[in-house]
């Protein structure tokens, strides 16, 4: 009998054991897709409760924005303006859902620290509630990219399949960094709001809503920028005649293994102490 509890204590430790447990984590919460859907509704309905357009204020505040950048940049930057607000809808639109996943993810167990110690639900499914939260806020923002493409008579045709691959690429992504930043922040509170204001920087130095002059085509904020080429993979396809974002696919895509590998590491590391945390 004590050979036998020595040898459950023995395989708690052991990271393969552990690895095999953070992949049902996973399994699991995929399979409880609809629990995470519903959840991500009622917290959408519960941040604009009372109020009269709800989830309608982003698209407007993300509109004004758009509108104001357009029409002041394209004298100070001399850009035709039927080319740089399409640039800018399509840039700002993007970056929104990025940012937004990547910041709302580090709180996605602190938020439900209540249901987490008092459920045996997996970590995963939280992840993937604060994901299509803000899906269903990227699909408000859309209408934005629709009427700007309609307005100025820009019909991508094919690239809407591969800006849409694009987009797909982009999730991926930033599935990990949610799950990484979910995880750091439940240790340290202070995360949150670092990784908003390294947001604010990288959205100033990242070519958003700014063309890429010649001069830095080849700087390290352009072409080693993964944000700039998540964006770019949306962006490029829908503009650029339907192009087929190749190069960007590629690097989202090798960025994508390694970062899923290293946050699959960490949160087999972490798993069992993200409870004990909050």
């Amino acid at each position: 009998m004590a050979e036998r509890n020595q040898m459950k204590l023995t395989a708690k430790k052991n990271f393969f054991v552990e690895l095999r447990s953070s992949y049902a984590d996973f399994t699991e919460a995929f399979a409880r897709f609809q629990l995470a859907l519903n959840l991500a509704i009622q917290d959408t309905m519960a941040r604009y409760r009372g109020s009269i357009l709800g989830p309608w204020w982003i698209t407007i505040t993300s509109g004004s924005l758009i509108l104001g950048i357009g029409l002041s940049y394209t004298y100070l930057l001399r850009i035709p303006i039927e080319k740089l607000v399409p640039y800018v809808a399509v840039g700002i639109v993007s970056w929104g859902y990025m940012a937004s996943s990547i910041s709302e993810g580090g709180e996605s167990f602190v938020s439900s620290a209540t249901i987490l110690r008092q459920s045996s639900l997996p970590l995963p499914i939280f992840i993937l509630r604060t994901m299509i939260r803000n899906i269903i806020n990227l699909a408000h923002q859309l209408l934005i990219v629709v009427g700007v493409l309609v307005w100025f008579r820009i019909f991508p045709g094919v690239g809407i399949l591969w800006s849409l691959i694009g987009l797909v690429a982009v999730t991926v992504n930033l599935g990990w960094l949610a799950t990484l930043v979910a995880l750091i922040s439940a240790r340290f509170r202070d995360i949150p709001q670092i990784v908003s204001s390294v947001l604010q920087f990288v959205f100033f130095i990242s070519p958003i809503f700014w063309v890429v002059p010649p001069a830095l085509e080849h700087s390290p904020f352009v072409i080693a920028n993964p944000f700039f080429l998540g964006i770019q993979a949306i962006r490029s396809p829908l503009l650029d005649g339907g192009h087929f974002p190749a190069l960007e696919l590629a690097m989202l895509g090798a960025i994508g293994f390694f970062g899923w590998i290293f946050a699959l590491v960490v949160y087999t590391v972490t798993r069992r102490r993200v409870v004990h945390y909050l």
